[in-house]
């Protein structure tokens, strides 16, 4: 039986959650505040937290902060709780760790399957990422991928209604080291005609945007019918940027059905933006200027779509990421610059 350790102030909310979770077999334990809850975390350690972000004297942020600073209880899975008037601080959740979020009100059955889907995912990572086999990753990835891709996009979709927007003032932007995020979704559908496959872009690059945005992508810009992405280091994000990058393209992977093809792209280098004043390139009237860096990943998108691959980073990002990712094959790109295979973060 799944334990459950529920931090909620509310006494009215914490006994609707523990009424779902009990309902749905889960063994719950309940905090009444945050500093009570990491005492109880660590007292006895949960398979799953579910805890509040606004609540008196500790907030969620700060609970997720202390325990995933404790070994023992870094990997434990946790949602956030957070309401309506919370949204500016979804990304500061997810990058300092949480698993997922819910936003007040609830449905007590949205809970019970975000709890579901943590534990799944957990657990399947767990297995994947103790084999040392990249053949035996791939196949515990997939048996999960379809069903938790699906849920993530739902949460996506039902939590986020609007881009996040970054403001920029109208100057040309040079960053001595960047990440770029190169993505093509769309892939190609037999018999497709225009409007639909205009359509079919417009829905992918909508959804990629959001989640993008969401791991703090600094901009993100047209590529033609794909998009390129920018992460820089932000002083207010404590998930360096190269992770964060990492971490945007395995959530774009799973958004994107296994038999649909997909390409993705990651380096580190220098980066040039240049304003301009029509506004018609979007990202709030800046575009890239063609560079070392920008050459880069294009080539290293065609390798990954030549060679059937999902996600692959240049030599320089696999460097960047070291140890916090798990790399795969290798290949050259037509530039002759390696081109590693990425697998996923490092459990």
């Amino acid at each position: 039986m799944p334990s459950v350790l529920l931090i909620e102030d509310d006494e009215a909310q914490r006994f609707v959650a523990r009424f779902a979770l009990k309902k749905a077999g889960h063994d719950v334990r309940e905090a009444v505040d945050g500093a009570a809850g990491v005492d109880a975390a660590r007292a006895q350690r949960p398979d799953v937290i579910v805890c509040d972000v606004m609540m008196p004297g500790m907030t969620g942020y700060e609970v997720l902060s202390q325990l995933r600073a404790d070994p023992r209880l870094a990997t434990v899975p946790f949602i956030l709780l957070t309401a309506m008037s919370d949204r500016k601080y979804m990304r500061q959740g997810m990058t300092a760790g949480a698993d997922d979020f819910l936003t007040k009100p609830y449905r007590p059955d949205e809970l019970c399957e975000a709890v579901s889907a943590v534990i799944a995912r957990r657990q399947v990572q767990e297995k994947a990422f103790r084999s040392s086999v990249s053949g035996l990753v791939e196949s515990a990835l997939e048996q999960q991928k379809e069903r938790l891709g699906r849920q993530y996009e739902g949460h996506l979709q039902r939590e986020i209604d609007k881009r996040w927007s970054q403001a920029n003032g109208a100057t040309d932007l040079h960053y001595a080291q960047a990440f770029l995020l190169l993505a093509d979704l769309i892939g190609p559908e037999p018999g497709e005609d225009d409007a639909a496959l205009a359509e079919r872009v417009k829905q992918a690059q909508q959804a990629a945007r959001d989640t993008l945005y969401l791991f703090g992508a600094t901009h993100v810009l047209p590529y033609g019918p794909k998009l390129m992405a920018v992460f820089t280091d932000a002083a207010t994000l404590t998930t360096p940027a190269e992770l964060r990058v990492l971490r945007a393209a395995i959530a774009l992977a799973k958004g994107v059905p296994r038999e649909r093809k997909l390409a993705i792209a990651m380096h580190a280098g220098p980066v040039a933006l240049v304003a301009v004043d029509d506004g018609l390139h979007g990202d709030q009237g800046h575009t890239l200027v063609p560079g070392e860096s920008v050459n880069a990943v294009a080539a290293l998108e065609e390798a990954v779509a030549e060679q059937g691959w999902r996600i692959a980073a240049t030599g320089a990002m696999a460097e960047a990421l070291g140890p916090q990712a798990v790399l795969g094959r290798e290949a050259r790109t037509r530039r002759d610059d390696p081109a590693v295979e990425v697998l996923g973060p490092e459990a």
